[in-house]
């Protein structure tokens, strides 16, 4: 039987992306659309961070979102979606490090179960490994960086509010502003942070979901 430790593996993903064309890990667009449109406007620079095989770009730009450019590290996937959607922008890169992407370059940074891949090998929910927290820093930092200030950082999860809020805070120059909730038989989350602006930052106050949140599992956010 194969472990899900196989998706913190890069080799895995390119032997899987040489055959699969779509895979929609939690659900599909359909489900929290209605929570992405009044936040997204229709002119806003998107970048889908480990987009996989996720059909969620392409539903957006159906829907009018235009400028659209979506970031994975598996070269086979970025490859095949060049080719078969040319009317996008591909680009192979490391979600911890987002290199190939220039600063303050988006309005809207989405992902969707790609934070989950990375803390996959994760023991306890509660008590999170060095490594673990070293990498979420590195992620956010990295997010942060291409996001303008004001821009949007959208995580689609289904980590509860009391483990990922806390990871969240980690990153100081952004503020948790909203979070809903959606499905029937599960549920799952969205995370809106807001980059805040660099030279206004200490002035800002913390969010309601940051004061209520961040006392629970505090150990995501423990001093390295």
């Amino acid at each position: 039987m194969e472990s899900n430790s196989q998706y913190a593996r890069k080799d895995y993903w390119d032997e899987r992306f040489k055959t699969e064309e779509n895979f929609e890990w939690l659900s599909g667009l359909k489900d929290f659309q209605h929570i992405l449109q009044p936040i997204i406007p229709f002119d806003a620079k998107i970048a889908h961070i480990g987009c996989g095989s996720s059909q969620v770009s392409m539903q957006l730009y159906e829907l009018g979102y235009h400028n659209i450019t979506n970031i994975d590290y598996s070269e086979v996937l970025i490859s095949n979606c060049k080719q078969n959607y040319p009317h996008m922008k591909w680009i192979t890169d490391d979600i911890t490090s987002l290199e190939n992407l220039e600063d303050q370059e988006f309005d809207i940074v989405f992902e969707k179960a790609t934070i989950e891949a990375i803390l996959v090998n994760e023991k306890s929910a509660w008590e999170p490994s060095d490594s673990a927290l070293r990498s979420l820093e590195s992620i956010f930092s990295s997010i942060c960086r291409i996001l303008k200030p004001g821009g949007l950082f959208i995580s689609v999860s289904f980590t509860q509010p009391h483990f990922r809020i806390p990871a969240l805070l980690r990153e100081k120059n952004w503020r948790i502003s909203k979070m809903f909730e959606f499905g029937e038989h599960f549920h799952y989350f969205v995370y809106v942070c807001q980059r805040k602006n660099v030279e206004k930052a200490k002035e800002e106050e913390e969010s309601e979901l940051a004061e209520k949140y961040r006392h629970i599992a505090k150990s995501w956010l423990r001093d390295l």
